[in-house]
């Protein structure tokens, strides 16, 4: 279900970011984050807050930093340590050549002058990985397979039918209809409030294609929704998840269903769309001190 949000800012290695009032910045053991057990350290992140502040990156307001760059800086170091492990994953590596290459562009297009060198070298890591990302090639059929049946969101596609009503009390004998053997498609038909379910049979699809990508959900589809959309596995109707809309049942399609859809979508931009998947399906800790981790927007948002 589409959102009225404002469509999500993806996070970007320029860090081109808000403000926020860190209440607690004392140096700790504590890390700020970790995804999959590797580490985004306090002294890190708050190092580079700093120096953006310094280098006048980020506006102070009656000598404070306010609004949202801790959580923005922090979502793209999480992005970067994300985009070293699936580098890692496909074989892949920044190389010397991706890190001259943002050098020279950052250097023609940006005025670094008050930049540190820890500031100057950070971006130029992040963009270079955005480089080496390019380079990885979709996964083979049966790998796709794979990752598909074991968490479709993994692949950064989704392939959803759905069905929404106003009183989850209809959702549930929905459910308890496809329970016993009915065609989700036909149920949507049947009792979602949408208009155009009986054609569509509750299919959320692009213009071209069975599926769409993750980084659509995150960006444009209602947050408890598409969190209801992660969870949801292959073949099972989910639900029922509540959202602005009403109540859902979610039904993420069979595989062979979609096997084709998929492989067009992977062949474009590749790496950034598994990225987006490999992240919304880590596991990512985030100190409360900074907010939490919301997988449904791919985003460190306020607790």
């Amino acid at each position: 279900m589409k959102s009225n949000n404002k469509t999500r800012a993806r996070l970007t290695s320029s860090f081109l970011v808000g403000l926020l009032i860190i209440s607690s910045c004392g140096a700790t053991s504590n890390p700020a984050a970790k995804i999959n057990g590797e580490e985004i350290s306090r002294e890190e992140l708050e190092q580079t807050i700093t120096e953006l502040s310094d280098a006048g990156q980020t506006p102070v307001v009656d000598g404070e930093i306010a609004g949202d760059t801790a959580r923005s800086v922090l979502g793209a170091l999480i992005q970067g340590q994300a985009s070293l492990q699936l580098l890692a994953d496909y074989d892949q590596q920044i190389t010397q050549e991706d890190r001259d290459s943002v050098k020279s562009s950052l250097s023609q297009n940006t005025d670094t002058a008050e930049f540190t060198d820890h500031l100057k070298n950070l971006i130029i890591d992040l963009n270079a990985g955005t480089l080496a990302l390019a380079r990885i090639l979709p996964p083979d059929a049966k790998t796709v397979a794979t990752m598909y049946e074991k968490a479709p969101a993994s692949l950064g596609v989704m392939c959803i039918r759905h069905l929404v009503v106003k009183e989850e009390a209809k959702a549930k004998e929905a459910l308890k209809k496809f329970s016993n053997g009915a065609d989700f498609a036909t149920l949507a038909g049947e009792y979602s409030i949408e208009p155009n379910a009986k054609q569509s049979g509750g299919a959320l699809s692009g213009a071209d294609n069975a599926c769409m990508k993750l980084s659509e959900y995150q960006s444009g589809f209602d947050a408890l929704f598409t969190a209801g959309a992660l969870l949801a596995k292959p073949g099972v109707a989910f639900g029922p998840v509540k959202s602005s809309f009403g109540y859902h049942l979610i039904y993420v399609r069979p595989f062979v269903e979609v096997a084709e859809d998929i492989s067009t979508l992977l062949t474009s931009a590749t790496g950034e769309t598994l990225l987006d998947g490999y992240i919304a399906t880590s596991k990512i800790v985030i100190d409360s001190a900074y907010g939490r981790w919301d997988a449904a927007s791919g985003a460190v948002v306020t607790n």
